[in-house]
């Protein structure tokens, strides 16, 4: 009896793969995970507008920016159908996926839903006759932001698309209300959902303290992961990177966006402490991806700074003087890098070589690591082809460097895959529990192997 139970797993071992492989990608959840950045394409046509240049030139710029702090997708809005075959070709150079929602796409449109999918059975052909071949796109973006009621429609194009395009997932980027509905309604292989916890001062629609945006994001990034659970889908978060002003502002000479007199401060840029945390944290909850949002600023506008106070219910948090909000996106909008770019770039930099492990990683209830001293976040992971054992720890302070002790048990070796490089390992008591110290700066995380 055993010498057939090994036969018969040995069999379903070797036609697993090949099953594997039939499953077309449109079905399945991509063999990457994106370190990506997201772009709204009407920004780079404004800031083009503004500096007098080719709407090409200004996308390279920015284009070139991604390339050399290690972003490897790019999530594009809004952007017209003409405009892809050149977007691939610019793509490719730079070694960076492509993932369009093409703004004739967008599912949240009423009318093109008038003749049922009358509009897209005439649209599809066309786009991904238009995408051809490429390696470079490797997906579609069917709608930005769009309401429980909207999902169905997504459904309906995912299915179109795969009918269409069968080599290529489909996806859609929605907000924390909306997500846990997105793995219930639809099929869609990637679930995204956008976070943005850094709200001004004193706002009262959204985390604005430490501890509320921790929670926000936290919370959010685990709701949706729940949401999936052991479906087939995986979960990306798209996170901030930008600030957001209401009423009267103007970019100063650093190129932030400052608030004026009578503004509404609605959001903040991230500190680099709150950059790195983001990823680190989306990673640590257990997503397979992470896009900062966004990649082109607001167009400079010597109009702004007159506009009137906003006429918002909550007066007292509007601006009282000129208050500096810190950058609008990820570039300035001359397409120079600014340090978040560059401080995003660092973490990518490390978990780029780790890429193809993070996205076999799953979730562990067992507690490989303590940490007893210091704010910290942990969890633990198994790597499901090897056993091996894995933890991400990630400071939980925003502002302050932490020298944390971590417990490990009986364990034979430990070592630091990416992030910060683990210090006095020692063993406590003979081949008993051994403990280290790890320093992380504000925010940063660190990726540990354990045997």
């Amino acid at each position: 009896m055993y010498v057939y139970r090994v036969l018969i797993f040995a069999l379903l071992s070797a036609v697993a793969p090949l099953g594997f492989a039939q499953v077309p990608a449109a079905d399945r959840a991509p063999d990457f995970i994106p370190l990506g950045a997201y772009v709204s394409w009407e920004r780079c046509v404004a800031n083009a507008k503004v500096s007098e240049i080719d709407l090409w030139e200004d996308v390279g710029t920015r284009l070139d920016a991604l390339q050399a702090n290690h972003v490897n997708l790019l999530w594009v809005t809004n952007m017209s159908e003409p405009a892809l075959p050149r977007l691939i070709v610019e793509c490719e150079k730079r070694g960076l996926r492509l993932l369009p929602n093409i703004d004739a796409v967008e599912a949240r449109v009423d009318w093109r839903w008038a003749g049922g999918t009358e509009y897209y059975d005439k649209l599809l052909p066309r786009l991904v006759a238009a995408a051809g071949d490429s390696k470079t796109l490797v997906g579609w973006v069917l709608s930005d932001e769009p309401t429980v009621e909207q999902l169905p429609r997504l459904e309906i194009l995912r299915e179109k698309f795969r009918e269409h395009d069968p080599n290529r997932f489909s996806t859609a980027v929605t907000m924390w209300p909306q997500t846990p509905q997105v793995p219930v309604q639809t099929k869609l292989p990637v679930v995204c959902v956008d976070l943005y916890p850094f709200f001004g001062p004193k706002d009262p629609n959204g985390p604005h303290t430490d501890n509320a945006s921790k929670h926000y994001y936290r919370n959010n990034t685990a709701k949706m992961l729940d949401a999936i659970g052991e479906g087939p889908a995986v979960g990306w978060v798209m996170g901030q990177c930008f600030s957001d002003i209401w009423g009267p502002r103007e970019y100063n000479a650093e190129g932030h966006l400052i608030g004026l007199p009578g503004a509404y401060l609605h959001w903040r840029a991230p500190t680099l402490a709150e950059m790195r945390w983001q990823v680190w944290e989306a990673f640590r909850n257990g997503a397979k991806g992470y896009i900062s949002y966004t990649l082109a600023p607001e167009a400079p506008n010597p109009e702004t700074a007159t506009l009137p106070p906003k006429d918002v219910k909550w007066k007292e948090v509007l601006a009282k003087e000129a208050t500096d909000l810190g950058p609008n996106a990820l570039t300035n909008p001359d397409g120079s890098t600014t340090p978040q770019l560059e401080e995003l770039g660092k973490v990518y930099a490390q978990l780029a070589p780790h890429t193809e492990l993070l996205l076999r990683l799953k979730r562990s209830e067992e507690a490989f690591v303590e940490v007893t001293d210091g704010p910290a976040s942990v969890q633990s992971f198994v790597d499901p082809e090897s056993g091996g054992r894995y933890v991400i720890v990630v400071n939980d302070d925003l502002k302050v460097t932490q020298e944390l002790t971590l417990g490990f048990g009986t364990v034979t070796a430990v070592s630091a895959l990416a992030g910060a490089e683990l210090a006095n390992l020692k063993t406590t008591t003979g081949n008993g529990p051994r403990t280290a110290m790890v320093s992380l700066v504000a925010g940063d995380g660190i990726l540990l192997t354990i045997q």
